[in-house]
């Protein structure tokens, strides 16, 4: 058995914010309701949805600054300056352990599950280059692009994942799956959470539908301060994804996410110039002259 799962047990500390004075419990309700309006009997004939302002700077501003832990992540970081913020992280979770142990086996063990935590970290990275990754087919799709020098680290820590996104090397976003249960902080569903964070972030959030033509596949609901775009994303009724954006790098996202991938079923460009030229000559023939 590796030491990191002998001692695993003893690293269960809970994450998450601290209450503060609550939004109204309604809110992700209140959101539904607009998106089941004109739903009928079937008396009138069904309309596709209008489309939902998703830009990030128009999301519902909190009232207080958005924060997480640890306070060290900063936007705009190096892959290598994580890196050692994570370190650093994963040095506070063992060392009330170690105080709890002799010099020896046990010793020996904490360091060595210490040292594979490390670099189980270092390892996870991945490079979205020309070639597609297994995150196509999760509910990551859509959180990065191809060919433009993006990349992602994996932390596993006290029972939660958290992806950090990477672009041109420098860190821009990451994305904590949260745990939904009864007894959990928050709550029962996706409903209880975006209700809870409402409260916590001190303004109902935005309800955002899905759309697969902006890369959203699932309903979210969103806040932002100053610097900070934050996405409540639903998963199952177990989980829920919380997802942390630099707003500097969103406004500018387009520029740095050069590479556009080619619209799938689209005509070939040359086959599309060979079909125009062909048009242009093509007509009526030319009636002859009369005698």
């Amino acid at each position: 058995m590796k030491p990191n799962r002998v001692f695993g047990a003893l690293l269960a500390v809970s994450l998450g914010f601290a209450p503060m004075v609550g939004a109204p419990d309604d809110v992700y309700a209140q959101g539904q309701a607009k998106q089941d309006k004109g739903k009928g009997k079937g008396k009138k004939k069904a309309t596709a949805p209008a489309a939902v302002n998703a830009n990030p700077l128009d999301a519902p501003t909190t009232t207080k600054p958005i924060a997480w832990e640890p306070a060290a992540l900063k936007w705009g970081m190096s892959v290598k300056d994580v890196i050692h913020v994570i370190d650093d992280q994963l040095e506070a979770d063992y060392k009330p352990l170690f105080k709890q142990v002799q010099p020896g086996v046990k010793m020996k063990a904490l360091e060595a599950a210490l040292a594979e935590d490390k670099a189980t970290f270092r390892r996870s990275k991945i490079e979205f280059g020309k070639l597609p990754t297994g995150l196509d087919a999760t509910p990551l799709k859509g959180e990065y692009t191809y060919r433009n020098r993006e990349m992602m680290m994996t932390l596993v820590r006290r029972g939660q994942t958290r992806y950090f996104f990477f672009i041109q090397r420098n860190l821009w976003k990451f994305i904590d799956e949260v745990k939904l249960g009864e007894g959990t902080f928050y709550g029962k569903g996706f409903q209880d959470a975006v209700v809870k964070l409402s409260s916590v972030l001190g303004v109902p959030g935005r309800l955002i539908p899905p759309d697969p033509a902006q890369n959203r596949y699932a309903t979210e609901v969103d806040w932002k301060d100053a610097a900070t775009h934050l996405r409540a994303i639903e998963r199952n009724d177990t989980s829920f994804a919380i997802a942390y954006e630099d707003l500097q790098t969103l406004a500018n996202l387009s520029t740095l996410r050069s590479y556009k991938p080619p619209i799938e079923n689209a005509v070939d460009p040359a086959v599309a110039d060979i079909m125009r030229k062909d048009g242009d000559s093509a007509g009526p023939p030319k009636s002859a002259k009369p005698k």
